[in-house]
């Protein structure tokens, strides 16, 4: 079964730690760079409601002299019924379209 995660990573750690040559960076036969990383799925909620955390994925030989580097932390997805519209709405939308042009 398919999940969806959503959450946010920190770019500022990110650039920063790309002048700095962390291992984790890659180019490819493209040209491009690219960051590897690592999920952690963990077995509870954080006080925040995150279940995966995102960590910079150094080279064998490096995970020592660079440590963890957390980048970011993902929440599970879960689909919330929007809220149904009431008379105000119905009536605010309808002098909206009796404004329009057309």
């Amino acid at each position: 079964m398919s999940q969806l995660f959503y959450g946010s990573i920190c770019i500022t750690d990110i650039l920063e730690k790309a002048k700095q040559k962390h291992s984790a960076f890659t180019k490819g036969n493209n040209g491009k760079i690219y960051l590897n990383i690592s999920v952690w799925m963990n077995d509870q909620e954080d006080k925040y409601g995150n279940i995966m955390s995102l960590l910079m994925s150094s080279k064998k030989e490096m995970k020592d002299a660079e440590g963890k580097t957390y980048i970011g932390n993902c929440k599970k997805s879960e689909f919330k019924e929007p809220a149904p519209i009431d008379d105000k709405d119905a009536n605010e939308i309808t002098e909206i379209a009796d404004d329009l042009p057309f």
